[in-house]
């Protein structure tokens, strides 16, 4: 059970689906993040399991305090880093967080999958560059319930920001479906109009 490592009475700011390409960039974001919320831990999670090591390297050459996801049993001291090496925990972490990232925007790579983040209940923040999500439209950002920044200062500012005021799992979830129950159903839309074409003498 992953919360066993989980301190809930703590800000708990995961750190998601992170690439090789902003690793420099998060690594500044972990760094702001401790030195504003030294009472937060981190739970840090690379996009692909070989940059593990990478990241071992990152955190002890800048004397940041980690240890990996698969020696720990229970919670890590507060202004640490839980650096992720298991498969398929992501979601239940950004369950239990208090603010979320979620990568592959700090760097032109088009993002990661934010969705997961808010079918969690959690709003993410991304970088600027979520081109491969551009289907789901801006008007997502404008409800507040995906925050976009700019630079990796801007994404610091608005993590810290959710760790000090975050809405409630439920609330989110209902926001979400609120936005995405008017906009289901593209696909049938379009195939009966097409049926009603093709019937057209």
């Amino acid at each position: 059970d992953m919360s066993r490592i989980i301190n809930r009475d703590k800000p708990f700011v995961v750190l998601g689906s992170v690439r090789k390409e902003e690793e420099y960039q998060v690594l500044t974001l972990v760094k702001s993040i401790l030195q504003e919320r030294p009472d937060a831990c981190i739970g840090l999670f690379p996009r692909h399991m070989h940059r593990v090591l990478a990241w071992e390297k990152r955190l002890h050459q800048d004397g940041v305090p980690w240890a990996p996801r698969s020696r720990i049993s229970t919670p890590l001291p507060p202004g640490s880093v839980i650096l992720w090496d298991r498969f398929g925990e992501l979601n239940q972490a950004y369950r239990l967080a208090s603010a979320v990232f979620v990568g592959g925007g700090l760097a032109p790579k088009g993002g990661q999958n934010f969705l997961e983040a808010l079918a969690q209940g959690r709003i993410p923040v991304i970088g600027p560059d979520w081109s491969n999500f551009a289907w789901v439209g801006s008007e997502l950002m404008a409800t507040g319930l995906v925050r976009v920044g700019k630079n990796v200062h801007e994404v610091a500012k608005e993590l810290l920001a959710l760790l000090d005021a975050h809405p409630p799992h439920e609330e989110v979830l209902e926001r979400t479906s609120q936005y995405v129950a008017p906009r289901c159903g593209g696909a049938e839309q379009v195939s009966q109009t097409i049926l009603s074409l093709l019937e057209q003498p």
